[in-house]
């Protein structure tokens, strides 16, 4: 439909447009996640992406997903195999398992342009089924690392993942570039587990 500008109603116009765009800065500016804005049905009629707000190695993301929540958390706790179907994974093990006390090790490899590092990590997490990892680093080629996988059940066949982390880079050449190749991949990841999840769903 085709927008009509009513030049007899100049005063109406612009104050509907700076209704408009103050409600977009307001969106834009919140704290609040889009899940607090859009009630969840909306969401979930909506097949979208992962969605990542933060910078500078603090992040929060969420993906809609096609599966139950048990599914789900099987694929976030398959520890032995995520150099299968997640990126820049290529070597990943359970080390110890205590109850809910879990520690595993991942070996990342990315590549990007001039940026090449191969990263090892050593990972502790702590399991409450079937709701929450909260996971944080042992040892390894980061300074630091922390946070944790959340389900949020949607319906019986569809969950929302959320993800928080803190990052600190180790020795790398540019902090900068490091947080801009990070955010792409923490995208791409939440992307894999969605696939996956609904593959074995």
């Amino acid at each position: 439909m085709a927008f009509k500008f009513d030049l007899q109603k100049p005063q109406k116009f612009l104050t509907t447009w700076v209704a408009a765009v103050g409600l977009s800065l307001t969106l834009i500016n919140s704290p609040l996640t889009l899940a607090e804005w859009v009630p969840s049905a909306v969401i979930a009629s909506q097949s979208q992406g992962a969605s990542l707000t933060g910078k500078n190695g603090q992040y929060k993301a969420q993906i809609i997903v096609n599966s139950s929540a048990d599914t789900s958390w099987k694929v976030l706790t398959d520890y032995n195999n995520f150099y299968h179907f997640l990126p820049n994974v290529i070597s990943s093990h359970l080390l110890k398992s205590q109850g809910n006390q879990k520690i595993f090790e991942q070996v990342y490899k990315i590549q990007a342009f001039v940026f090449d590092q191969t990263t090892r990590l050593r990972i502790s997490a702590t399991e409450t089924y079937p709701k929450e990892i909260d996971f944080k680093l042992l040892e390894g080629d980061l300074k630091g690392l922390e946070g944790s996988w959340k389900i949020e059940p949607i319906s019986a066949k569809q969950v929302r993942i959320l993800h928080q982390v803190n990052v600190e880079p180790g020795s790398t050449p540019s902090r900068t570039l490091f947080y801009n190749v990070y955010e792409s991949s923490l995208k791409n990841t939440l992307e894999a587990i969605k696939k996956e999840s609904e593959r074995r769903n």
